[in-house]
């Protein structure tokens, strides 16, 4: 695989002319809030970026230059830079179509639910707050399409609402609320990964006092 970098139309300047390594960066970042953490399915998507690594010094080149991918000498990917680090040169962000990632719910165990009460606008009402923790397991499948190996990197980031209990296999690096998988898949190969989660499930009702409430006069 090999890049191309044209100069901009109108500006007679050659970027750089050195060789260049091409690096692939696939990622999936995945977190729920208290009601999509119950969802049956999730289909997450794959983001792609493509870098090259290029020999001698660094070289400036304009954000949203044109760039062009190259496979077994005929074009196949055509894109635009987003930035450069050094001697990296970084593609926008694409989403790769070649990855699927499905996201099913497994289980559901409900806590024991907890009632307290929150005082209302109207003062002869008050809000019924029920709160529980449930354990939630979901099981992330993801599919390999490309008729070549690639490796990834799954990001479980934990929101104030889901937090992380453990998950199988367990994640390679953990910096809390990051929990973050490296996963390399052969090709048309799938990998599971099922984690267990906790979720803090908050229903709130507006009601009116007993004390406010009139009993009915028989008849």
């Amino acid at each position: 695989m090999k890049a191309n970098i044209p100069t901009r139309n109108k500006i007679k300047l050659n970027w750089f002319k050195s060789r260049a390594n091409i690096d692939i960066e696939r990622n999936i970042n995945v977190q729920y809030d208290s009601n999509s953490v119950t969802y049956n399915k999730h289909n997450w998507d794959v983001s792609v970026k493509y870098i090259l690594v290029k020999e001698g010094d660094p070289k400036e080149i304009p954000v949203n230059s044109p760039m062009t991918l190259y496979k077994s000498g005929l074009p196949f990917l055509f894109l635009s830079t987003a930035g450069i680090i050094g001697n990296k040169i970084i593609s926008e962000e694409l989403i790769d179509d070649d990855v699927k990632v499905d996201d099913d719910i497994i289980n559901v165990e409900e806590g024991e639910e907890k009632v307290t009460y929150e005082d209302a606008i109207d003062p002869k009402q008050h809000i019924e707050v029920r709160t529980r923790l449930d354990k939630i397991t979901r099981r992330i499948t993801i599919e390999n399409k490309l008729d070549n190996d690639i490796a990834l990197i799954l990001d479980f980031k934990q929101t104030k609402d889901v937090s992380y209990i453990k998950a199988n296999p367990e994640p390679t690096t953990t910096e809390e609320p990051d929990y973050k998988f490296k996963i390399l898949l052969n090709q048309e190969e799938k990998s599971r990964i099922t984690f267990e989660l906790q979720a803090k499930i908050v229903k709130r009702v507006t009601k009116i006092k007993p004390e406010f409430i009139k009993e009915k006069t028989p008849i």
